[in-house]
């Protein structure tokens, strides 16, 4: 068991990593076992259930030498108050590798904001994540750069019209895409998502990788989305409203030719009559809630795993795009209407 003097290596956390991933880089570099410095700085075996941040930032920075402060406006789990976990996925994931690159003891994993899906300063894709993979972050905009005026846009949306309606708005434009890619390819974002897929994912179905393919298109959408006025013209249910709104996003998608079946018209207006009404989605679970492994991974269930695999089976034989209705594995992330409470579940 190690002593209260100071460890020899001061590794400093990353920004916004969670504390597993931190103590288990901590450990790697020092060659002890996890589970001895955990004891030693009394964190229990959840490591989101701190119950006395402040104490624990002190004991971390007797061994560290980084002052409680520097460690709490990293950490997450450290800071007082706490953070509003409902804005930030409820998976860890790994940062961009380019980013954390000075970050030793293996692979920096962090907690992102909902509206975070690429490093634009590296291109490095950090998109809502595949739990059942541990890939490192590709660099997609390389490949794809429209991914980096799509993640601007969001990030505008966000600074806009805070964090749960660009949400609820992302999540709404996902679906809309999804939809439509499963839809007949008479329609111009069809020819659009292929070329992408040719580039981005040649070698097969990964489900962060596609979300990459439909997202300049779900960041505009969500652009139109998010706007307060349309929630309440909503209330109306006026045809003139619900014209206005298609003309919107179909310039918003650059759309010249709209779709004929099942198309973007249908999707927006079926969304005006229905969701637009409706209380905002909210994320089904924080990161508090949410199980993880020693070294910050998440942990994954046997039903989840069944359900990715069959994903990519029905990928593999149709290319549209990935089954969205799978409570075990749900499209590209969970949410649940306002009225029901983030801490109704601990998903595994």
């Amino acid at each position: 068991m190690i002593g209260w003097r100071r460890l020899p290596i001061p590794l400093a956390p990353a920004t916004h990593e969670t504390l597993a991933s931190w103590l288990h880089r901590l450990t790697t570099v020092h060659g002890l076992p996890s589970s001895d410095l955990r004891q030693h700085l009394r964190t229990g075996p959840r490591l989101g259930d701190v119950d006395d941040p402040h104490g624990l930032a002190r004991r971390l920075a007797a061994v560290t030498g980084h002052p409680p402060e520097g460690l709490a406006w990293a950490v997450p789990e450290l800071r007082v108050p706490a953070p509003d976990w409902r804005s930030l996925r409820h998976l860890a994931q790994r940062a961009c590798p380019r980013c954390t690159a000075r970050h030793a003891g293996g692979p920096v994993r962090r907690l992102f904001a909902h509206h975070d899906y690429l490093c634009t300063r590296h291109g490095h894709w950090v998109g809502p994540p595949d739990p059942t993979r541990d890939d490192l972050p590709p660099r997609l905009a390389v490949r794809l750069p429209e991914l980096v005026a799509a993640q601007h846009r969001l990030r505008r949306t966000a600074r806009r019209h805070g964090w749960a309606a660009t949400f609820d708005a992302t999540a709404a434009a996902t679906k809309i895409c999804v939809d439509l890619r499963f839809s007949a390819e008479a329609h111009p974002l069809w020819w659009r998502w292929e070329r992408r897929l040719d580039l981005a994912m040649p070698t097969g179905y990964q489900r962060s990788v596609f979300i990459a393919v439909i997202f300049p298109e779900v960041a505009a959408l969500a652009a139109v989305l998010a706007a307060t006025d349309w929630r309440s013209l909503a209330t109306h249910g006026y045809p003139a409203d619900d014209d206005r709104l298609v003309r919107t996003a179909q310039h918003a998608l650059g759309c010249v030719d709209p779709p004929r079946r099942h198309d973007l018209n249908d999707a927006l207006i079926g969304w005006m009559t229905t969701r637009a009404a409706s209380p905002r989605l909210q994320p089904a679970a924080t990161y508090p809630d949410t199980h993880h492994h020693h070294d910050g991974t998440p942990r994954i269930t046997d039903q989840y795993r069944l359900a990715e695999h069959l994903t990519v089976v029905h990928f593999q034989q149709d290319r549209r795009a990935p089954r969205t209705h799978s409570p075990a594995a749900p499209m590209p992330y969970a949410h649940r209407p306002a009225a029901f409470s983030v801490h109704a579940g601990r998903p595994s």
